[in-house]
């Protein structure tokens, strides 16, 4: 790719995202309205201990767009705002964000895996990022609302 650059083909630098939340899609709606045990809690998928990193769907265009306009070629950014919640928190806040404001409790894997099938090991994975080098080789900010204020307050919740 670097020798192409010389000759005038632009390559562009990659941004890869964590989970991409707001705008009430993709993939945070699978923990608010997961299944329910006996006693109401949200059952979540795993322990709940583990953490996501996310990033606002606003915030990734705009790093996406940076990337295009001004990365190196061959670079690799990820595109995540550095806040990392457990899935816990997550469940809790997608439990208010509906009116239920229940109890959440961790699944064993392999009810996990029951539900979600071979998804399953991603979304025990505990995963957590900055975003910091997005942020200082292209100057990326990301302001969009975090995943908790979408489950409880914004876009996501219907209570």
């Amino acid at each position: 790719m670097r020798a192409a650059a010389g000759d005038g083909v632009r390559s562009v630098g990659r941004a890869r995202p964590g989970i991409v939340e707001g705008r009430a899609g993709g993939l945070p709606t699978m923990v608010p309205d997961g299944p329910r045990d006996a006693d109401g809690a949200l059952v979540l998928p795993g322990s709940g201990d583990q953490h996501w990193t996310t990033v606002y769907a606003d915030d990734l265009g705009r790093l996406y767009a940076l990337a295009l306009a001004s990365a190196e070629s061959g670079s690799y950014y990820l595109g995540v705002n550095g806040q990392n919640p457990t899935v816990r928190e997550i469940g809790g806040a997608g439990s208010r964000g509906t009116g239920r404001d229940c109890r959440v409790v961790g699944s064993p894997n392999e009810d996990t895996e029951a539900r979600l099938g071979p998804l399953a090991g991603a979304f025990d994975l505990d995963q957590q990022a900055t975003g910091a080098k997005a942020r200082s080789e292209l100057g990326w900010a990301p302001t969009g609302p975090s995943l908790l204020e979408e489950l409880s307050s914004g876009s996501y919740a219907t209570a």
